[in-house]
C-alpha cells in the first residue's frame, strides 16, 4: 500500500504537532509542507490524502471530505500570528490588502469589518501596500515578523476581536481526510490521529523542548516563541467545537458558505 501522503502547515503555529510528527519516523506517512492555501488546494485535487486545512475550506467542500477530529488550530484569544497592520484604527479601515495564503483569515476578517470594505490581494511588500490601502491582514510567520518589527501604526490581532465578539475559542484550522480515503484507510488515519494526540501530549507535558527545537528552525527569539506557542490550542474538545460553529453560522450569514455547510 502507498504511503499516506499527509499536508503539514510549514509556519511556527503547527510546530508542536509536527514535531511530533518528524520524532516519530513513521514508513508509512509521506509529508508535504505548505500553508494552508497550498495544502487546501492539494487535498481537494487529490493530491494529499490527509491534511491541516482551513477551517472555512473544510465546510466549504465538506461533502467531500471527512472530520479528523484529532486535533486543530485554535486560540481562545490573542493569537498574534494573525493580524490586520493599518494605518488607521481597525474599525476605520476600509481597504485592505488581503493574504493569499488563509482562506480562514480572510473570512473571518470579513465577519468582523462587515460587507463595506473592499479586499484586495496583496501582490507587493505589506509596506509598500500601506502606501495605497488602509491595512493588510497578514498570517503565520509573516505576522508575527510584523510583531516583531513593526511597520503600520495600528496591528489588529483577529483572534482577540474575535474573543471579544463571541467569547468562544477560534478554531483557524482543522485536519480532513479526502471522502475516499476514509471509507478505505481509516485505520491509518485512526494511528496519524493518534500520532496528534500524542504530539498534543508531549507538548503540554514539556513544552521547553519543542521551543528549544522550534529555536533552530525558526527565525524568531526562544522567549518570543514561548510565549506565542503557549498562546495556541491544538484541541479539538466542546469549547473549539462550540467555536467552530459559531464561525461557519456566521460565516454563513455573511454568504461566505452555503447555509448547509455551517452544519457540516
Amino acid at each position: 500500500m502507498t504511503p499516506l501522503r499527509v499536508g503539514r502547515i510549514a509556519d511556527l503555529n503547527m510546530y508542536p504537532l509536527y514535531h511530533r510528527l518528524d520524532a516519530t519516523h513513521t514508513p508509512g506517512l509521506v509529508f508535504q509542507d505548505g500553508h494552508p492555501a497550498e495544502l487546501n488546494r492539494a487535498l481537494l485535487a487529490g493530491d494529499l490524502d490527509v491534511s491541516a486545512m482551513s477551517s472555512i475550506e473544510y465546510a466549504r467542500n465538506a461533502t467531500s471530505l471527512r472530520l479528523l477530529p484529532a486535533a486543530s488550530i485554535s486560540a481562545r484569544g490573542a493569537v498574534e500570528s494573525i493580524q490586520v497592520f493599518s494605518r488607521v484604527p481597525f474599525r476605520a479601515v476600509r481597504r485592505v490588502a488581503i493574504t493569499p495564503a488563509s482562506a480562514t483569515s480572510v473570512a473571518l476578517l470579513r465577519i468582523l469589518l462587515g460587507p463595506q470594505p473592499v479586499f484586495e490581494p496583496l501582490e507587493c511588500d505589506p509596506r509598500d501596500a500601506l502606501g495605497r490601502v488602509d491595512g493588510v491582514l497578514l498570517i503565520g510567520d509573516e505576522a508575527l515578523g510584523g510583531i516583531l518589527h513593526p511597520f503600520a501604526p495600528h496591528a489588529t490581532d483577529l483572534g482577540q476581536a474575535w474573543r471579544a465578539v463571541t467569547g468562544l475559542p477560534m478554531v483557524f484550522a482543522v485536519w480532513a481526510a479526502r471522502a475516499d480515503v476514509a471509507e478505505q484507510r481509516w485505520p491509518e488515519l485512526e494511528a496519524l490521529a493518534c500520532v496528534l494526540e500524542d504530539g498534543r501530549s508531549a507538548f503540554a507535558e514539556n513544552p521547553g523542548a519543542v521551543v528549544a527545537a522550534a529555536r533552530r528552525r525558526y527565525p524568531f527569539p526562544e522567549d518570543f516563541i514561548a510565549t506565542y506557542l503557549m498562546r495556541l490550542s491544538y484541541a479539538f474538545g466542546p469549547d473549539e467545537r462550540a467555536g467552530l460553529a459559531r464561525f461557519l453560522d456566521l460565516a454563513a450569514e455573511a454568504g461566505l458558505i452555503p447555509d448547509a455547510a455551517a452544519a457540516a
